[in-house]
This record gives structure tokens, C-alpha cells and sequence, in this order.
């Protein structure tokens, strides 16, 4: 009988939570992507490298609905992104960081996070615009991370 895995702050590495399965893209004649899968487990951390030109970039603008690739399936959490935009896969939890490290100038760290919270606040945009009652009380909570 095997010992479930476990990372390093102890947590038992789960279920499959995002399954790639076969994806291929193409732009035009350039082939980019060719029959990728990969899964992830929750708990698990997975890095997607390579050099220059690897495709690494299109595999994550596939999975973040970017792109849409022209064979494969992705699925997370048990739902397989179809027509999905953007937004609805950043709703569902799903989200990348860019290349280019620059924050907004005249920000600190924690406000540079900050301004990606509208997914997850219970406010509209135009009480967060203004921090109106409880936008201000929303965002409070936001910054001590609770």
C-alpha cells in the first residue's frame, strides 16, 4: 500500500483539477501546440517550460481562453471550457501573471494586488471606484487577506 503524496507544508496532493487533454493549435502554417496533455492535482504545483518559441505562452492563453485551440479539451473542475470567454475562466478561479514584472507606478505591492479584487468582491465597480460603505469595508477585509 503507497503513501498518498504530500507537498512540502504537509497538504495530501488531491484529486485531478485541471485535465489537458490532446490540445493542438495552429497559426496558420506555424505549428505552436501539438497534442499537449498534462494534469494537475490539487494541492500540486506544475511548472510549463521550455525555450525561446516552446509554446509556453500559447499553452497558458489556451487554458486562460485567450486562444482557442483547434483539437483537445480542456477541463477544470469537472467542467470542459466550450464557449467560455475569458472572464468566466478568471471567475472560476483560473488566472496567469505576464512576462513583463511592471506594477503600477506610484503603487505598492499589496495595491498592485489589489487592483486584480473586482472578481472576487460582492460590490459593484462603481462602489469600488468610490469605496462607498461597503465597498470601503469589503476592500478592508481584501487587504487583511481574510
Amino acid at each position: 500500500m503507497s503513501t498518498p503524496q504530500t507537498t512540502p507544508d504537509g497538504r495530501k496532493i488531491g484529486d485531478v483539477i485541471l485535465d489537458v487533454q490532446n490540445i493542438s493549435l495552429a497559426f496558420g502554417g506555424v505549428k505552436a501546440l501539438t497534442d499537449i496533455s498534462f494534469d494537475v492535482r490539487e494541492h500540486e504545483v506544475r511548472a510549463i517550460i521550455g525555450p525561446n518559441g516552446a509554446g509556453m505562452s500559447s499553452m497558458l492563453n489556451c487554458i486562460n481562453v485567450v486562444y482557442t485551440p483547434q483539437h483537445g479539451t480542456i477541463t477544470f473542475r469537472g467542467k470542459t471550457f466550450g464557449h467560455m470567454n475569458s472572464r468566466e475562466v478568471a471567475e472560476m478561479g483560473i488566472a496567469r501573471t505576464f512576462q513583463n514584472l511592471a506594477l503600477f507606478k506610484g503603487m505598492n505591492v499589496i495595491d498592485n494586488l489589489m487592483s486584480g479584487r473586482n472578481l472576487k468582491m460582492k460590490t459593484n465597480i462603481f462602489q469600488q471606484a468610490f469605496r462607498l460603505g461597503a465597498a470601503q469595508r469589503e476592500e478592508e477585509d481584501h487587504r487583511a487577506f481574510g
